[in-house]
C-alpha cells in the first residue's frame, strides 16, 4: 500500500509478508485498528489543542505545553461528558469547535436585579440544569 510518511512527506510503499494463518490476519486487523485510533487521537490533539503549532523552539517549554494540553484534553472529556447528559444536541464525541459554538457562544448581559448583578442569557437552552447537577 502506498502511504505518505508524516515526517519526511515522502511516499513509501509498504508490504505485509504473512503466512495464511487466520491468527496472523486477525493481528494485522488489530494493528490497523489501533493505528487508526491513535491517528484520530493525534488529529484531535493537533487541531483542537494546538499540537500542530508548538509555541516555542525550546524542547523544555514544548514538553510542558504538550503535558498541559494533554491534561486539558482529560478535563475537556470530563466536562463534555457532563454537558452531553443535559444537552442532547452535543454528543460526547464532539470536537472542540462544535462544543464552543453549541455551548459556550451564547448571547447574554449582566443586569442589576434586587440589588444584585445577575447574568441574563438570551437562550432557551437549559443551562440551569448544569448548575443544579
Amino acid at each position: 500500500k502506498d502511504i505518505i510518511d508524516t515526517v519526511s512527506r515522502h511516499s513509501r510503499l509498504f508490504y505485509i509478508r504473512a503466512n495464511k494463518s487466520e491468527s496472523m490476519f486477525e493481528q494485522i486487523g488489530q494493528i490497523s485498528d489501533w493505528k487508526k485510533a491513535s491517528e484520530k487521537l493525534f488529529d484531535i490533539q493537533n487541531n483542537d489543542f494546538g499540537w500542530g503549532r508548538l509555541p516555542t523552539s525550546e524542547m523544555n517549554s514544548n514538553t510542558v505545553f504538550l503535558i498541559l494540553t494533554a491534561m486539558m484534553k482529560n478535563f475537556y472529556n470530563h466536562i463534555i461528558k457532563k454537558v452531553s447528559e443535559v444537552f442532547t444536541d452535543i454528543p460526547i464525541v464532539s470536537r472542540m469547535k462544535r462544543f464552543i459554538f453549541r455551548f459556550i457562544c451564547v448571547a447574554g448581559k449582566w443586569v442589576r436585579q434586587s440589588r444584585q448583578w445577575k447574568l441574563r442569557l438570551y437562550t432557551e437552552r437549559p443551562y440551569e440544569k448544569l448548575v443544579a447537577s
